[in-house]
């Protein structure tokens, strides 16, 4: 066997996740090549020191700002969505009523009901096109 299959075998090793077989043909030629002895322990060091790293908290700076954005994006959010719904729900009573009225099948009911429609459109285009666009903002973390 090569030496590469030995040199990638080293974190399986030091992590316990050989066989007794396995086990001891990796020892034997650790024992024998001096390039993978000095890879292993490399990596044993680097598991050492890793194992010693602690992950410092997040300070009160840290929390201050999560929230302050968390609350910003749902704050946000949550207008945009009562606002889409509100502009849903007059639309769809307009209709009702533009529908039920002897006065729709018009010239004059036509053209209302045609610059309503172009009015929705236009909205949700603008909607749909900012959408797309807060998602790719190079600035959006930039405060003003």
């Amino acid at each position: 066997m090569g030496c590469n299959r030995f040199q990638t075998d080293g974190m399986k090793f030091l992590d316990g996740e050989m066989t007794v077989e396995e086990k001891r043909v990796y020892e034997e030629h650790v024992g024998a090549c001096d390039v993978c002895a000095s890879e292993l322990e490399d990596l044993g060091r680097i598991v050492k020191l890793t194992d010693e790293l602690r992950l410092r908290p997040p300070d009160t700076e840290f929390w201050d700002s999560y929230w302050k954005s968390l609350y910003r994006r749902t704050e946000r959010g949550g207008g945009f969505l009562l606002l889409l719904i509100g502009i849903a729900a007059v639309l769809a009573f307009a209709a009702y009523k533009a529908v039920t009225s002897p006065e729709f099948l018009t010239f004059k009911g036509l053209a209302i009901a045609a610059v309503i429609l172009g009015l929705v459109v236009v909205f949700l285009s603008v909607v749909r096109e900012r959408y797309h666009e807060s998602k790719n903002d190079p600035y959006k973390e930039v405060e003003q």
